[in-house]
């Protein structure tokens, strides 16, 4: 994308569209799995007589 916001077709259409398409729902996918990591990493690390209220 340009800096003023305009969408290039010349993006879509070049030799290594497929691979940047993927890289950047690989580089999503990794954030998403990494939250969830921490996410779980947190509740597994909690104390049990906190849930108890």
């Amino acid at each position: 994308m340009s800096e003023r916001g305009f969408h290039r077709i010349e993006d879509d259409i070049a030799e290594t569209w497929l691979e940047d398409w993927a890289g950047a729902g690989l580089g999503e996918l990794e954030a998403y799995l990494a939250k969830h990591a921490d996410f779980l990493r947190f509740v597994e690390g909690r104390d049990p007589a906190q849930t108890a209220d």
